[in-house]
């Protein structure tokens, strides 16, 4: 399984990605904090977002830095995913006029517009400005 955070301006709530996403698929609430998606019996068709803002804690201080400066609040949202092609088309259907970064996990957070120019996993994990 592959995964990916995704911070937004504190505007942009978990049930807002079932608004956005409404065309490409249909998420299921798992749980008041997780939202899913998945094909049954089909591989690799498993996409969930969950909202924890208590992630930020875990990111290491420069990151920590770089969040703090680009929003005066924000939410934090855990996906896990076996298909980048999910997270890209989900970064697509939310408004242009919510600001959102995507943190790797490995020490990068990517806007929006260089995220979508991506063309896999295995470069969204190397990416480096």
């Amino acid at each position: 399984m592959k995964d990916a955070i995704l911070i937004t301006d504190s505007t942009v709530e978990l049930l807002d990605f079932k608004r956005y996403a409404r065309g490409l698929f249909e998420f299921e609430e798992a749980n008041e904090f997780e939202i899913e998606y998945y094909i049954p019996y089909e591989q690799e068709s498993y996409f969930s977002i969950s909202k924890d803002n208590s992630m930020f804690d875990l990111i290491e201080p420069d990151g920590q830095k770089i969040i703090v400066s680009e929003f005066d609040k924000f939410n934090v949202f855990a996906c896990l995913f076996y298909e980048f092609g999910y997270v890209q088309s989900l970064i697509v259907s939310i408004p242009s006029d919510r600001k959102i970064i995507v943190d790797n996990d490995h020490g990068a957070f990517i806007r929006r517009e260089d995220f979508l120019k991506l063309n896999s996993y295995e470069e969204f994990v190397k990416w480096s400005k």
